[in-house]
């Protein structure tokens, strides 16, 4: 069986470095991806550039994930996470028509839950994978609304050797 291997786009090293988690984890075909908020630099939506937040905060070694700033308006939040999830598969050499299962932890599901799904058939088409929507009272970035957790099938996994 070939080791496992973390995945940690360069936008996200300071993830690993500061605060000791990968983005993803590639083992066994499949890519485990840790679970990501939206966020950007100052709460507003980053355009196209789903890791803005996480890279504009890690590099100060000192910050912490609560240092994070949600991106304010919730579609734009959601779009952003579903961005930066794109951008860790595709470090993975996937991408979202890989995704075999997601879970989605919502901060006021109700209210939101329109919303997040008109965001989430944008980026998620089918064939559709698993899916899970959880209901929790906060995420640790202050103001954030979804985290979205994936596994996704490797389209290309490691051979044993």
């Amino acid at each position: 069986m070939s080791p496992a291997r973390r995945i940690i786009p360069p936008d996200l090293q300071g993830v690993y470095d500061n605060w000791h988690f990968a983005p993803a984890v590639e083992a066994n075909g499949l890519i485990f991806c840790s679970g990501i908020i939206g966020t950007s630099p100052g709460g507003e939506p980053p355009n196209e550039d789903g890791l803005a937040g996480a890279r504009s905060t890690t590099r100060n070694a000192s910050n912490d994930l609560a240092d994070l700033v949600a991106v304010r308006d919730p579609e734009a939040q959601f779009v952003t996470a579903f961005l930066a999830l794109r951008a860790i598969l595709n470090a993975a050499g996937a991408g979202l028509p890989d995704i075999v299962e997601i879970t989605t932890y919502h901060v006021e599901m109700s209210r939101h839950m329109e919303s997040f799904i008109r965001v989430k058939d944008r980026f998620i088409t089918a064939p559709y994978p698993a899916w899970t929507a959880i209901g929790v009272s906060e995420l640790i970035v202050p103001g954030g609304l979804v985290e979205l957790r994936a596994v996704a099938q490797s389209p290309h996994p490691a051979q044993d050797v």
